[in-house]
C-alpha cells in the first residue's frame, strides 16, 4: 500500500506535485508510528512494563511513605518506634539515605511511641510487599506481635536499638549497644568525674524497656561497688527532657550537696542541666549523659556536661548490611553490638563524626 503511493506521488506531474509528496511522506510517518507504537505495547524491555492505570495509582499512594524505586533494588521497610526520639529519627533518616544510595526501595513508618500503632505499621508495611523489615521497637515486649505477624509472611527482620528478647529466634539479628556495657561506662564516667566519694544522683530511662533496664544494671554493676557513693536520688524520668528537668528542680531542692548526676540518655541531661543552671549551681555539680546528641556535644565542649556515653546511630547501617546478606543467602551474627566509649571534653573531637 505504502508502494503504490509513492508510485502514485511520483508519477503525477501536476503543479501540486511537492504538495503532494509533503502529505505522502506524513502519512508514511503516522504509519510508521502506529506501527512502532503497537509492536512496543507488549514489550517486556519497555518503559510501558511500569505505566499501566493500576501502577500509577499506586505510584500516587507510594509518594507518601516510599521512596522512588530503582531497578533491581530491594523493597525495605522500616518500622520506626518514635520519631520524636533524636536517636530513633536519626536511624530513620540513615535508613532513607542508604537505601537511597543502594538502589533499594525502602517504606518507612512512624509509630509515634504507640504499640498498637507499630502493629498496624508492621502489617502495612507486610501487606505493601517489602522484602525485608527493620524495626525499632516502641517496647520489646510489646512489638512481639508484630515480629510474629512478619516472621509468619516469611519476611526477614533486623531489630534495632531496643531487643525483642522473647522473639530471638524469629528475627535474623538485633543491631545495637550493650546497654549493661553503657551502664557500666556511665558509671565510670562519674567516677572519673569527681572520684570514689561522693553524693550523686542517677535518672533513669523508661521503666520496662529493655534500654532502662539494662543501663540501670550496668550502673550499679559499678557503682555499689563504692562505700564512698552515695546515691542520695534515683528517679525515672522516661528519657524525658521536660520530665527530667522538674524531677532535678524538686532533688536539688531536697539536696544542698550533690556532686554529680549520671542521666541514662542526653535528652534527660539536658534537662538536668536546666534545673541546675536555674538553681544557680552550675559548675557545683558534674553531670553525663548517653547518646553523644549534638546539643549534649556542644555542652562537654562549653563544659556544662563532664562526660557522656556514645551510642552510635550507625547501628542502622549495621542492622541493613546484615539484613541484605540474609536476602543474598548469607548468614550473619545473631547480634551485633556497637562499640562505646567515654566521650570527655578533652577526647570530644575524637567521636565528633558519631554526632547526631
Amino acid at each position: 500500500m505504502k508502494k503504490e503511493m509513492m508510485e502514485k506521488a511520483t508519477m503525477k506531474k501536476t503543479t501540486g506535485k511537492t504538495k503532494k509528496r509533503r502529505i505522502a511522506a506524513a502519512f508514511l510517518a503516522m504509519m510508521m508510528v502506529f506501527v512502532l507504537t503497537a509492536c512496543g505495547g507488549d514489550s517486556k524491555d519497555g518503559d510501558s512494563k511500569d505505566k499501566t492505570p493500576a501502577d500509577d495509582g499506586a505510584k500516587k499512594e507510594e509518594t507518601n511513605d516510599q521512596k522512588e524505586a530503582k531497578d533491581g533494588g530491594y523493597f525495605l521497610g522500616y518500622s520506626v518506634g518514635d520519631y520524636k526520639v533524636i536517636l530513633q529519627a536519626e536511624t530513620g533518616n540513615r535508613f532513607e539515605d542508604i537505601c537511597e544510595e543502594k538502589g533499594y526501595k525502602c517504606a518507612v513508618k512512624d509509630a509515634q511511641g504507640d504499640s498498637s500503632t507499630q502493629l498496624d505499621d508492621v502489617n502495612a508495611l507486610i501487606a505493601m510487599g517489602v522484602d525485608g523489615l527493620i524495626i525499632s521497637p516502641v517496647d520489646g515486649q510489646a512489638c512481639a506481635p508484630a515480629v510474629e505477624a512478619a516472621h509468619e509472611a516469611g519476611i526477614p527482620i533486623a531489630v534495632v536499638l531496643r531487643d525483642i528478647p522473647s522473639k530471638k529466634d524469629l528475627y535474623a539479628t538485633f543491631s545495637g549497644t550493650d546497654d549493661i556495657e553503657l551502664g557500666e561506662l556511665g558509671a565510670k564516667g562519674l567516677l572519673d568525674a569527681i572520684g570514689e566519694s561522693g553524693k550523686i544522683v542517677y535518672i533513669q530511662g523508661t521503666p520496662g524497656l529493655s534500654t532502662a533496664e539494662d543501663r540501670t544494671t550496668g550502673f550499679h554493676n559499678i557503682i555499689d561497688q563504692y562505700d564512698g557513693i552515695e546515691i542520695v536520688a534515683e528517679q525515672a524520668c522516661n528519657y524525658n527532657r521536660a520530665k527530667a528537668m522538674e524531677t532535678m528542680e524538686a532533688i536539688l531542692q531536697a539536696n544542698p550537696e550533690i556532686d554529680a548526676v549520671w542521666c541514662a540518655n542526653d535528652e534527660m541531661a539536658g534537662g538536668v542541666v536546666q534545673a541546675i543552671d536555674a538553681a544557680g549551681r552550675t559548675g557545683k555539680i558534674k553531670v553525663g549523659g548517653a547518646n553523644l546528641q549534638s546539643d549534649a556535644y556542644q555542652r562537654l565542649l562549653d563544659g556544662t556536661q563532664a562526660w557522656d556515653v556514645t551510642t552510635p546511630p550507625m547501628m542502622l547501617d549495621n542492622a541493613l548490611e546484615a539484613l541484605v546478606t540474609v536476602l543474598e543467602g548469607g548468614e550473619v551474627e545473631k547480634r551485633i553490638n556497637a562499640d562505646l566509649d567515654i566521650v570527655t571534653k578533652e577526647n570530644a573531637e575524637e567521636f565528633e563524626y558519631q554526632v547526631y
